[in-house]
Parts: structure tokens; C-alpha cells; sequence
């Protein structure tokens, strides 16, 4: 049951070097740059609107780092405790382009897409639509874990290289109803990135907060 598990609760991210780079602060640019990419990716592949695009936030990196902090790969400890949390795990790139490959031939499968992201699933947090703040740590060593059977559907991989753990805030947990269909930013409150992502702002948050409580004096 554990090795199907190792398997559903964590993603992919392509590694920045082959080995960690713990002197260049500015690392945690390149992993949001590639945590937006895959979630343009996707977003573009599946025609999904309202997908946020992330911003980073060191306390939810303190956060990585305290979840992560012995030395053994994903023991039983680690695995309970990223159970209550939005994680993500980065793996080489491949996986990750193999799923966007898929969804772009799916994409009118939305169910069928859905079901990835199930409470345990692959990539339940770092394409949640809706959430917005991303904090990583290096793990404190690599981890080489095998990639489940159920992957099978749309990827040759059997096994990736782990060195990445990567926290979100919402916590929200996905439902068929988050992502809303059409063209990417189409449905965003406020800015659009380039890459069709929706920019959150304290203005944007106070925007969908009215519509919430109008809606609901309607009803």
C-alpha cells in the first residue's frame, strides 16, 4: 500500500542541475519558473481558464524544510505529515511532459482528467487551479522513486530522480467544479500573465470574496 502511495502524492519538476546548488539563493526563481511552466503547460492542454499563476513564499519554504528533515527517503514520518499538506515532490522533466502530452489528446475527457487528482493523486497540488503560493526545499539527499503501473496510461517512466519538496497554500482540496474550461485566463478576476495564468492580487482576493457573498444573498 506504501509503494502505491510513494507513488500517488508525488509530482515532477525538472531538476535545475544535476546537483543541488545550495550557495545560489536565487534558486527558488528557477523552481517557480518551472512550476508556472508545467502549470501554462497544462492549463493550455486541457483549456482550463482560471488556472492562478504561483508566487513564492519563504514561510511555506520553512515549512518544505521542516517536513522533510531526517535523511531516509519518504520513510513512514515524512509520509504521514505530507498527508495533511499540499505538497508536490519535483521530478525530471520527462514525466511531466508526458502528461501534458496526454491531456492535449484528453482534453474533451475532462472526467477521465479529473481523476488524477484525486486526494492522494500525482498531480492533486501543483495544478490545483486554485492555488497560489508555493514554498521548496532541497531534500537533504536525492531520492530515486519507482513510478506506479497507474502511470502507465500516458508515461514509458519507471523510475525519477527526487530532490525537490515544494509546499502550497491554499489548502484546498480538488474537486471536479475548481477548474473552469476555455480558453487559459479567460476566466481570471484580474491580470493575465502571457501564458494565459491569472495574476492574485489582495484586490483580486476582494473581488471573488463580493461575487462569493452576492451570490449568496441571491440564493
Amino acid at each position: 500500500m506504501r509503494v502505491l502511495l510513494a507513488f500517488l502524492i508525488w509530482g515532477l519538476c525538472a531538476q535545475s542541475a544535476s546537483l543541488p546548488r545550495y550557495h545560489l539563493k536565487p534558486i527558488y526563481h528557477e523552481w517557480l519558473r518551472e512550476l508556472n511552466e508545467f502549470r501554462a503547460k497544462y492549463a493550455e492542454a486541457a483549456q482550463v481558464s482560471n488556472m492562478n499563476h504561483l508566487t513564492y513564499d519563504k514561510e511555506l519554504a520553512k515549512v518544505a524544510r521542516f517536513l522533510k528533515q531526517n535523511d531516509s527517503c519518504f520513510d513512514e514520518s515524512t509520509l504521514e505529515r505530507l498527508d495533511r499538506e499540499a505538497h508536490y515532490a519535483c521530478y525530471k522533466n520527462p514525466l511531466e511532459e508526458d502528461f501534458v502530452e496526454y491531456t492535449a489528446l484528453h482534453r474533451n475527457d475532462t472526467e477521465g482528467l479529473n481523476n488524477f487528482f484525486g486526494n492522494e493523486d500525482l498531480f492533486r497540488s501543483v495544478l490545483h487551479p486554485k492555488v497560489e503560493k508555493v514554498g521548496c526545499s532541497f531534500l537533504r539527499s536525492y531520492c530515486v522513486l519507482k513510478i506506479s503501473s497507474r502511470a502507465a496510461i500516458f508515461t514509458n517512466v519507471k523510475r525519477s530522480t527526487v530532490r525537490v519538496l515544494c509546499i502550497f497554500r491554499p489548502k484546498d482540496h480538488f474537486t471536479p467544479d475548481d477548474p473552469f474550461y476555455g480558453k487559459p485566463g479567460s476566466h481570471c478576476s484580474g491580470e493575465v500573465t502571457n501564458r494565459g495564468l491569472c495574476k492574485v492580487t489582495n484586490k483580486t482576493k476582494s473581488n471573488e470574496t463580493m461575487t462569493l457573498a452576492m451570490n449568496s444573498t441571491k440564493t
